[in-house]
């Protein structure tokens, strides 16, 4: 009797330790695949910060263009550069070579 008590015992022994190894197994899969999760995560809140970055350079850069909306040299060279017009009585001259 006492040997098969032994012999009930190991065998419990031994599947507690599987599970247990089993179990620890399970943990560290988890822990890994929250580890690459977060390093996921982290590069995109990086590259959205990157963004947020961008977009405040612009909203200051169209602020400042609109404060100048008003002023009439501004308006007379975004009239040129842009929308190509001239002055009444103005000549324009194209260098050709320039264009090549």
């Amino acid at each position: 009797m006492n040997q098969y008590k032994n012999k009930n015992m190991k065998k419990k022994k031994k599947f507690f330790y599987i599970c247990l190894l089993v179990l620890g197994l399970y943990v560290g899969w988890i822990f890994m695949n929250q580890q690459i999760e977060l390093k996921k995560l982290y590069k995109q809140e990086e590259v959205l910060n990157q963004k947020i970055v961008a977009f405040k350079k612009e909203i200051a850069r169209l602020e400042k263009e609109k404060s100048l909306g008003n002023d009439p040299k501004f308006i007379e060279k975004v009239a040129r550069e842009k929308l190509k017009m001239v002055k009444s009585n103005e000549i324009i001259y194209v260098d050709m070579n320039k264009a090549k």
